[in-house]
C-alpha cells in the first residue's frame, strides 16, 4: 500500500501522510514532545555545576534529579524509530550540558 507523499509543517521535509500526525512527522513530533525535558535537564545540569563550584556542596540529590529527568527522556516506545529518536534526543541533551553558556 503506498502513501501519499505530504509536506511535514515544521521542517518541511517530505514524509509518508501515514507517517504524520497533525501534519508533522515523527522527528518533529519526538523533538517536541522533548523540549520541556531537555529544558529541565539543562537547568539541573547548570544547577549542579553551580553546587559543585562550592567547595563540599552535596550534589547528590541534583544527580538523582538529573537521573530521573533522563529516565523519562527514554519513555519505552512500541516504534523502534521512534525509540532511536528518543535516543538520539537523550544524548543531544547530555551533550548540551557542555555547551551551556551563561544565562
Amino acid at each position: 500500500m503506498s502513501s501519499i507523499l505530504v509536506f511535514c509543517r515544521d521542517c518541511g521535509r517530505q514524509v509518508p501522510s501515514s507517517e504524520t500526525e497533525d501534519q508533522l512527522c515523527l522527528d518533529c513530533r519526538v523533538r517536541r514532545s522533548m523540549t520541556d525535558l531537555r529544558d529541565e535537564h539543562a537547568r539541573l545540569w547548570r544547577k549542579r555545576e553551580r553546587y559543585r563550584s562550592h567547595h563540599g556542596a552535596n550534589v547528590a540529590q541534583i544527580s538523582r534529579q538529573i537521573a530521573r529527568v533522563e529516565d523519562r527522556m527514554e519513555v519505552v516506545s512500541n516504534e523502534r524509530r521512534a525509540g532511536e529518536l528518543l535516543q538520539r534526543e537523550l544524548e543531544a541533551a547530555r551533550g548540551q550540558r557542555y555547551t551551556i553558556q551563561g544565562v
